[in-house]
Formats: structure tokens, C-alpha cells, sequence
């Protein structure tokens, strides 16, 4: 029987880079926020009539690599690996995706956190009693999944990988996310930073329990320096959705997707943002 999953996208409320590390990579601090946008997986599990594991990942998206290089791919690898499953399995994935592809919302790792949450259940794994293997697990396959296994507002540092649940962070406005069909390579956003090693910053979002948008430099997002900088189209996006009414507006990640925060009170706004933004061509979409 095919399994239908639910994958959701996140955002970054306030991004900072800490330094960089003698490995290469940065150390970050973000507030992960989940939103209700969701790719949809399908998961179909059968004993493999060989002596060997097959994964076969399709999508609708043609742009989506489908080899051992996608993130559900490694999942399943990883988690058969860390818990050492000797059964062989054909495990066919269908990924159908609503999730812009490279826009900093973590679709690709949430799609991998939904698989790892799927095996655990389907391979009777207590993510209580095996939490450390299971969030190593999902580490390996990106530094966002484990967020992705929790899926609950967080307080994030190290690669994105060191999570401190944030029970009471809620955003009390509807969520509009706007992409004006524009991809930015993550590996690049790093690579632009200007970090050379030296530099470091001191955490000032580790303390934080609940949302002002009047904090617009205390929930600044590091990337936009370097990245309107080379797409201003993103940093008009980011002008636009703040003059049609956003009391607060960012860049998700390493973008490229924008979002802005409108009151509830006055959804004509937002409306009228979203449909501003669609007529232009742009991805939008009204989220919560």
C-alpha cells in the first residue's frame, strides 16, 4: 500500500553567521518556523525479490535530480545504515512538489525528515529510546533535517543541526512567501559572505521566546547583504511586500523566497499582495 506524506516548509525568523568554521562551514543562529505549505510524498514499501535495497525516487518536476545525490534517497540510506536493517526492500518515493525548489524554506530536508519519521514507524524504531542515532541519522543527510523531525518552532545554532524547542514562539500573522522566479545557490550565499575565518559574532537570538516585528535588526537576515546584492529583484520584492502593508519582511535562508508578515485584522492586504504578486508572474502564496 502506498503511504501519502505530508512534508511542511520553514522559514528563518532572524539569520545570523556566527564564524566560520576551521571545517569550512559557518556557524549559524536562526529561529526555524514551520509554515503550511507541504510537499506531497508518496512512499510505497515491498520486500525486495534480491538480495538487494532498491530506491527508486520519481516527481513530477523534471528539474528535481532523482539519483543517489536526493535528499530521500540519502535518508533512507542513512537510516538503514545507522540501525543496521539487513532485510533488503524496494522502497519506490513519488515526490510531488508545492515547495519552491531553492528558495530557502528546507523542502528538500524536510522531504527527507518526513522519510526517516516514515521508516522509524514503519520499522517499529522508538525515536525516544534511539533519539541521538535517529538525529545523527538525519545529519547526515542534511543540517536542517533533524529541525524537519520536530517540526515545531526552534531555536537553532551550530551548522542548523543544535535545536532548543521554543514552545511559546508564535507568529500571530498570516504569511505571505513570494519568489519572483529566482534561484540562489546556497553554496554561493556562503561563499559571498566574506568570512575569512577570523571573524566572530556572539549569539543575540539565543534568548528569544516570543516575535516583535519592531525588531527589525534584532530578526535580520545576514544573506540579504550579499544576495540583493547580486538579485535585486529579491531585494524589491522584500520593498514591495513592506509597502503593500507587511509590518515585517525577510529573506527565508539563503533565499530566494521573501515572506512578509500582515496582520490578520486586515486580510485585504494580504490579498491584494498576493494577487499583485501572481499577476507578475511571481511563485506567491498565502500561508499561516
Amino acid at each position: 500500500m502506498t503511504m501519502m506524506l505530508k512534508a511542511p516548509a520553514k522559514i528563518n525568523i532572524g539569520l545570523r553567521i556566527l564564524n566560520k568554521r576551521e571545517d569550512g562551514f559557518h556557524n549559524i543562529e536562526t529561529i526555524f518556523y514551520p509554515v503550511h505549505l507541504y510537499d506531497e510524498i508518496g512512499i510505497h514499501i515491498s520486500k525486495s525479490l534480491t538480495d538487494k535495497n532498491s530506491i527508486v525516487v520519481k516527481s513530477e518536476k523534471q528539474v528535481i535530480p532523482l539519483s543517489k545525490t536526493n535528499s530521500c534517497f540519502k535518508a533512507v540510506e542513512s537510516i538503514f545504515k545507522t540501525f543496521r536493517i539487513t532485510d533488503t526492500y524496494r522502497i519506490d518515493i513519488f515526490l510531488k512538489k508545492h515547495i519552491p525548489i531553492g528558495g530557502g524554506l528546507g523542502g528538500g530536508s524536510s522531504d527527507a525528515g518526513a522519510i526517516i519519521r516514515y521508516l522509524l514507524k514503519y520499522f517499529n524504531i522508538n525515536l525516544s529510546e534511539n533519539r541521538e542515532k535517529v538525529m545523527k541519522a538525519a545529519l547526515e543527510v542534511g543540517s536542517d533535517v533533524p529541525f524537519f523531525l520536530i517540526q515545531k518552532p526552534c531555536y537553532a545554532t551550530g551548522k542548523g543541526e543544535q535545536l532548543h524547542l521554543l514552545n511559546n514562539f508564535v507568529l500571530d500573522y498570516d504569511i505571505l512567501l513570494v519568489n519572483p522566479n529566482q534561484h540562489v545557490s546556497t553554496k554561493w550565499a556562503y561563499e559571498n559572505l566574506g568570512f575569512n575565518g577570523t571573524e566572530s559574532y556572539e549569539p543575540v537570538l539565543s534568548g528569544v521566546t516570543t516575535f516583535n516585528p519592531e525588531d527589525k535588526e534584532l530578526f535580520r537576515n545576514d544573506f540579504e547583504k550579499v544576495v540583493f546584492e547580486k538579485y535585486p529583484s529579491l531585494k524589491a520584492t522584500k520593498e514591495k511586500l513592506l509597502s503593500k502593508g507587511a509590518v515585517f519582511s525577510s529573506m527565508s535562508g539563503s533565499g530566494a523566497v521573501v515572506y512578509g508578515l500582515f496582520d490578520k485584522a486586515n486580510d485585504g492586504k494580504i490579498k491584494s499582495a498576493y494577487e499583485e504578486f501572481k499577476n507578475d508572474g511571481s511563485f506567491a502564496a498565502i500561508v499561516s
